[in-house]
């Protein structure tokens, strides 16, 4: 348990980031302004200052309320406004003490409800900050003086599952907000529907997940969880209470559940039970009232849990569907007469909750991502035609969203949003891109889920204000709107036109149905009763049936029924659905938070990179990433991400010794530049060496031949600098991801004081003990010897280094360990350079393939590599650079002037266990790995060959130690050398061995 316990903690306690980060940043050419509320500096980019106001406004009226339940408000923190992302999201880091929204809203009406997008961020986010906040307290506090504040977060983050983070904040939001994430029904429809087809999994599989079955992420047990207690008890300070006894002595093993079990009666695994059991009653009572409408399905059916989304008919009668699963990553397939076909594989779909076809062609958008920059990214519109099977964007490096075809296929509706947070509708041409319409939107509402009519000249669409949600009809010609709904906070999306009707997916009493709103009147009429959840409408072309999707125990099937007004029943969307979720408003003295919330103006002050150089987040002692060492200093990053540098002391575990250590990033321009020194004393323990010792009179008259085992340890001072540039490039555009990293960085070591402690009885070493040499052999007092080649000695050594490296995988399914397809290339070039004192130079190339196995998931996959290395007959001036290839998997190698090798493996998953055992082990699946590993080095310069052949299998285990979410390889390996002969057993503890 201690071991456990002591790697735990060194895997959470602020991992010390490597200066080889490419740091999230916009682009150098950005302009950034200042926000100064009385607790917040809202930071935004170039024009945006009036969503940077609004922002400003929603923290300043959510600082106290926001921070009530879970006890005190926040100090000042700063908050970015990032408009470069096309990304919708937000974050709160301590890595430093920050959040960033990024101004880009969701199109999908399952996430965002009825919610102002840059409001939800507001709430849910302020959430997490007040989190961090309270974590502050009893020990805690301790680590946050000593260590700072990320060590602080990270030791917040062991001793509270990830659930009660994001739950917490989806609770926040849900009691703020107009229609949070707790209120759309959508949101935790698969926690529902596991529950109603006895799929209660135990509290492990829950919240950790699963390959076997598809388990909900952590923010819908963590919602589920708060809330269940929150309503039980009537007490809204009780997960406040139970996180603060957790946080004040963070570093006791499961304390949370202990915490639950004093707060509440019951632990964790026990509370879950009943939380689940009350849940699954609850549901099933409602359930057992309904009629369930009749329908059929269409789609295939799969043990395998998959989704078959956004289904609509196209003019050959096939069905388009956006399909994606636990066994399958996302493609558009056709289905129809119980036949399926894989039409297109789209790279990184921005999934905006639904998708839109005509005739043949279909459009929907992808991500795509600025070379340089992370914070800056796209999204696309694209375009597949299943007749003709052409594919094309429209245009490059946009940010739009939502796109849907004119009934005619010709033209595009489209909502983009620039980087001032303004919301335009556009009309294009789907083949040129050229702008048709532009319409006006002095209010800078958001539309969504668009879709054209009949004619074509209409588009019906949901607006969402910073009140609430309405359902409008466009005319492009003119630019008018009528309302067809008007604003609501009944939660509703998916609008299709079907006739005189628009067919939209709505709540009625927790549970998703198809709904249809006739035009002219703007009644609504119920159509469907769904066991789970029904979503997503579309209407064949002649008006016989409506296609949809209907949840189902293995995901979303696509389903059909008659298209029946007659059938359908009247509707009031304006009933009172509080009974879900009114006590928790109540709870927090809060109905309509976001309609009262205050409009100040505030006067911007331009906010330079360099203002925020020095901001240490970080210091006292901290290990570093790959545990190697433990550091004394200070670890800094502005909170804009240009500029990152660490100082301190850093003593090697292994060595025994330490090092003062300084490094410098600066990434604020196009290439990122890499600077460091350090001042070390160095130990080094070679190993046990055989040592021949022979006295003699003459060749034939040996007096004494004794061999003596010694163990070298080698001890020195150490001098380092090095320069660096890096130009890392995000390659990705399709289906494949894809970078580009090159780099080139000079070198310079100095060492001195170099010695080793060999001793030999009777013979003088003092002139061997400053030198960078091994005796093997000692004949009376001549000694003949080996050059340590990969020690510098007392010289200078300076060096140039290049390296190149490509990656190029297929996008994975979450069964997928490895990449159906893909390549992963390596090139490095070391030289000695200027006027060092060691001379040496190593290239070396390295290629990976990856291909399909026989079976799915299954992967076939190798490399080849080629390793040169400069050797000189004199081995003192003789530097080797360290090897840079993989060698055969269980033999020990010596390296050769040229070294050949290369692998071939046939990896796939066997068992899908989810056992648990207790709280310290979860087993979430089994892999096998087969390989066959050779390699050949030759030495011209000593006339030496050797060959090496290993073959073997690698057992490994996908776990959760300690009921942490972040998952660990652990496995074993045996080896089987046939040149040379040999057997080896290791440990694996993901890419190490022991």
């Amino acid at each position: 348990m201690r071991i456990i316990l002591l790697l735990s903690f060194c895997v959470l306690v602020n991992l010390a980031k490597a200066q080889n980060d490419v740091l999230d940043n916009s682009p150098a050419s950005v302009k950034w302004y200042k926000l100064k509320t009385p607790h917040f500096n809202v930071l935004y980019q170039n024009n945006a200052k009036e969503a940077a106001e609004q922002v400003a406004n929603s923290l300043e009226a959510i600082y106290q309320p926001g921070a009530k339940s879970l006890g005190k408000s926040p100090r000042r923190i700063s908050i970015l406004l990032q408009s470069q992302s096309s990304i919708a999201n937000g974050f709160v880091s301590m890595f430093p003490r920050r959040s960033e929204f990024f101004a880009m809203p969701t199109q999908d009406y399952n996430f965002a409800g009825s919610n102002d997008w840059l409001n939800l961020l507001a709430i849910h986010e302020y959430r997490h900050i007040v989190q961090y906040e309270n974590a502050i307290t009893g020990f805690n506090k301790l680590f946050y003086y000593a260590f700072g504040t990320g060590t602080m977060a990270a030791m917040a983050s062991a001793a509270a599952p990830q659930w009660f983070w994001e739950g917490d904040a989806v609770v926040t939001e849900t009691a703020f907000s107009n229609n949070g994430r707790g209120k759309i029904p959508a949101f935790s429809l698969q926690f529902r529907t596991n529950l109603l087809t006895n799929r209660k999994f135990n509290y492990h599989k829950q919240y950790l997940r699963s390959y076997k079955d598809f388990i909900p992420n952590h923010y819908v047990l963590g919602y589920q969880f708060t809330s269940y207690l929150r309503e039980k008890t009537n007490n809204p300070d009780i997960w406040g209470k139970i996180a603060t006894t957790s946080w004040r002595v963070p570093f006791i093993p499961f304390r949370f559940s202990s915490s639950i079990k004093r707060h509440s009666g019951k632990y964790v695994v026990d509370l879950y039970k009943e939380m689940a059991d009350s849940l699954a009653l609850r549901w099933q009572m409602q359930v057992d009232t309904l009629q369930l409408t009749t329908h059929s399905i269409l789609s295939n059916q799969s043990k395998t849990f998959t989704n078959y989304s956004y289904p609509i008919e196209l003019e050959n009668g096939k069905i388009i569907a956006l399909k994606s699963g636990l066994g399958d990553y996302e493609q558009l397939v056709t289905i129809k007469d119980n036949s399926e076909e894989i039409q297109f594989v789209p790279g990184i779909v921005n999934d905006a909750g639904f998708l839109s076809a005509t005739n043949s062609r279909i459009v929907w958008t992808e991500y795509e991502y600025d070379p340089r920059w992370r914070m800056k990214s796209y999204s696309i519109i694209k375009f597949y035609d299943v007749g003709s099977g052409r594919f094309w964007r429209l245009k490059k490096k946009t940010r739009l969203a939502g796109p849907t075809l004119s009934p005619d296929g010709y033209n595009v509706a489209y909502v983009e949003t620039d980087v001032d947070y303004k919301h335009h509708i556009v009309v294009a041409d789907v083949f040129n891109g050229n702008e048709l319409v532009r319409l006006p939107n002095p209010s800078n509402h958001y539309y969504s889920m668009m879709r054209f009519d009949e004619t074509g000249k209409r588009l019906v669409a949901l607006k969402t204000s910073k009140q609430a949600k309405a359902l409008v009809l466009i005319d492009i010609v003119d630019g008018t709107e009528k309302v067809i709904l008007p604003e609501t906070n009944w939660h509703f999306g998916h609008p299709y036109f079907a006739g005189d009707y628009v067919l939209v997916s709505g709540n009625k009493d927790g549970i998703d149905n198809l709904f249809a709103v006739e035009i002219q009147t703007g009644e609504i009429f119920q159509i469907s009763n769904s066991k789970f959840g029904a979503y997503n409408p579309s209407v064949r072309k002649d008006l016989s049936g409506i296609l949809y999707n209907e949840q189902t125990e293995s995901g979303l099937a696509i389903a059909e029924m008659d298209f029946n007004p007659a059938s359908w029943k009247k509707f009031d969307y304006r009933k009172d659905d509080s009974k879900y979720f009114g006590w928790l408003q109540k709870q927090e003295g809060s109905q309509n938070f976001l309609q009262s919330i205050a409009k100040q103006s505030y006067q911007p002050k331009r906010y330079r990179r360099i203002s925020g150089t020095i901001n240490p987040y970080n210091w006292g002692a901290y290990f570093n990433s790959d545990l190697s060492g433990a550091t004394l200093g200070l670890v800094s990053r502005d909170i804009l991400s240009t500029t990152s540098w660490s100082l301190g002391y850093n003593y090697n575990v292994a060595e025994q010794s330490g090092a003062w250590d300084a490094r410098f990033s600066y990434q604020g321009f196009y290439p990122i530049l890499d600077v460091g020194v350090s001042f070390a004393d160095r130990k080094v323990n070679e190993g046990n060496y055989n040592i021949r010792v022979i006295e003699r009179t003459n060749p034939d008259n040996i007096t004494s031949d004794v061999t003596y085992n010694r163990n070298i340890e080698l001890n020195w001072k150490e001098t380092n600098a090095d320069f660096g540039i890096r130009l890392p490039f995000v390659l990705t555009r399709s289906k494949f991801i894809s970078a580009l990293n090159i780099s080139q960085s000079i070198g310079y070591r100095r060492v001195t004081d170099f010695s080793n402690n060999l001793e030999l009885p009777g013979i003088n070493l003092e002139n061997f003990r400053k030198r960078r040499l091994i005796p093997l052999l000692v004949i009376n007092d001549t000694l003949y010897s080996i050059p340590l080649y990969d020690r510098v000695g007392n010289n200078n050594l300076i060096y140039n280094k290049t390296r190149a490296t490509l990656f190029l995988y297929h996008k994975q399914s979450p069964r997928d360990f490895l990449p159906k397809l893909g390549i992963y290339w390596n090139t490095e070039i070391y030289q000695t350079a200027f006027s060092s004192n060691l001379e040496g130079g190593q290239f070396s190339t390295y290629l990976h393939v990856y291909l399909p196995g026989l079976f799915k998931h299954h992967s076939l996959n190798g490399y080849v590599t080629y390793q040169g290395t400069n050797y000189l007959r004199n081995g003192e001036r003789n530097y080797i650079f360290e090897n840079r290839v993989p060698v055969p998997r269980g033999l020990s190698i010596f390296r050769a002037q040229n070294f050949v090798s290369m692998s071939a493996n046939y990896a796939l998953p066997v068992w899908y266990p989810d056992i648990a055992l207790g709280p310290l082990l979860n087993i979430q699946r089994f892999r096998l790995n087969g390989f066959v590993d050779y390699a050949q080095g030759n030495s011209p310069l000593f006339n030496a060959s050797n060959n090496y052949l290993s073959l073997g299998a690698e057992f490994t285990f996908d776990v959760n130690v300690m009921r942490f979410l972040p998952q660990l390889d652990l496995g074993f390996r045996i080896s089987k050398g046939l040149t040379p002969s040999t057997t080896t057993f290791e440990f694996l503890l993901g890419t190490i061995n022991f």
